[in-house]
């Protein structure tokens, strides 16, 4: 009897800890779960269900973060993108926004995640496409510009950097990328207005030193040889300040020196068809854009 009673007992025990080690799993399991539904809840704020799950865990697309720490939502601060521009009349600016203005034809401007973002910026990134071209003067052209300066003096502005993504989607010359545009106002500026514009073929890397699906970060303002360059159509090709003879930011600052700033954004120029290219981390003066 004794010995019946030693092994019952022993059988008890052991059925009793093996319940405790199920019980155990159990929650780490619970756990374990609970953390991956707020992974999902995370990527899932940010608008992107690009992501999979494997034996390692969460893969998650690059533009998947950053979120805020509080809120669990993307950083991107433009939501609303508007056709057309303020107007023609001066009451009208400086005005609040982001604007097509320019683009035409099968030119279109989207804020999406399709091409990823450079790091540190949000969720979402600006993408221009051009189509087939069309006959002049209705060329296909996609441009995003913002007109919240407006009035601003242009020799105030001494910082314009961005970051820009070429798609190895895109069809047209391999040397063409986003470009950025800023267009001015003043007496000493031919006709009263121009548009100002810096592209990153003319830098110092040339055709070479735009790569494909590949954020890269452009200085405009930089002070390097061969780089912040810019031009203008209002000055005859050939002369410093034109495409085929570009300048930096300051010399156009004494050029125009009583210019004033009417706008500025992202461009992708008529003449430049079947292109995807995309932008983000505008920073123009003292204002950064997270797109």
């Amino acid at each position: 009897m004794v010995r019946t009673s030693r092994a019952r007992l022993r059988t008890r025990v052991g059925a009793h800890r093996a319940n405790e080690r199920a019980s155990r799993d159990y929650e780490k399991l619970l756990v374990m779960r609970s953390r991956l539904y707020v992974v999902f809840f995370l990527l899932a704020a940010c608008g992107d269900n690009d992501f999979t799950v494997t034996d390692a865990g969460i893969d998650a697309a690059p533009d998947a973060q950053p979120v805020d720490s509080l809120t669990g939502q993307c950083t991107d601060s433009v939501t609303t993108v508007m056709t057309g521009n303020p107007g023609s009349t001066a009451a009208n600016y400086p005005a609040a926004g982001w604007w097509l203005d320019d683009t035409r034809a099968n030119g279109a401007v989207t804020i999406d995640v399709s091409l990823g973002v450079p790091s540190g910026f949000g969720c979402k990134s600006v993408k221009l496409i051009t189509g087939a071209s069309t006959a002049s003067p209705s060329a296909d052209k996609a441009q995003l510009m913002t007109f919240a300066k407006s009035g601003t003096a242009l020799s105030t502005i001494t910082t314009i950097n961005y970051w820009a993504y070429r798609s190895s989607s895109s069809m047209g010359n391999a040397a063409i990328d986003l470009a950025l545009n800023v267009s001015i106002t003043g007496t000493s500026v031919p006709t009263g207005f121009a548009n100002l514009v810096y592209e990153p073929y003319q830098q110092s890397g040339g055709n070479a030193g735009v790569l494909t699906d590949t954020w890269q970060h452009w200085d405009a303002t930089a002070t390097s040889a061969g780089d912040g360059l810019w031009w203008t159509s209002k000055i005859p090709n050939g002369t410093p300040g034109s495409q085929a003879n570009p300048q930096t930011w300051a010399a156009f600052q004494t050029l125009y020196s009583d210019a004033k700033v009417h706008g500025y954004g992202f461009n992708l120029g008529s003449v430049n068809p079947n292109m995807i290219v995309g932008g983000d981390g505008l920073v123009f003066g003292t204002t950064t854009t997270d797109f």
